[in-house]
């Protein structure tokens, strides 16, 4: 299972998506971690240092900021979070990436517990925001 976790440190599970700094991928086989990596968030508009000022560069990609977050973790199957938006809950369902909600603070035993069926996911929290 490879899932990706939001996170500002890369040690921890983090609440808005679009904020924070980067994504653990961590690649998980019967209990045990196999891989990890460091992803820079270089998808959202907040991760890029752009928060939404209305400014506008020749040749700027021109996809939202949760499409280029869903493409950039398409190779997930699911997304470690502790708050997501409704919107973009629904670009990663498309692009087949569960997000999952959680108050599980440390990244690594998210991705262990998820992956043993043992973390407690927040039904309830999907448009939670922080």
């Amino acid at each position: 299972m490879k899932v990706a976790i939001a996170t500002d440190d890369y040690k921890s599970v983090t609440g808005h998506v679009g904020r924070c700094n980067g994504f653990l991928i961590v690649t998980v086989e019967n209990g045990e971690i196999k891989e990890t990596e460091e992803r820079e968030n270089n998808f959202t508009n907040h991760g890029r240092g752009n928060h939404g000022h209305g400014h506008h560069h020749h040749g700027e990609d021109h996809r939202s900021g949760h499409q280029r977050l869903a493409e950039g973790l398409e190779d997930c199957s699911h997304l470690i979070c502790h708050g997501v938006g409704w919107r973009l809950v629904e670009d990663l369902t498309v692009a087949g990436v569960k997000p999952i909600l959680t108050n599980e603070e440390d990244a690594l035993q998210a991705a262990i517990k998820l992956e043993n069926g043992t973390l407690e996911i927040l039904e309830d929290a999907e448009c939670r925001e922080h």
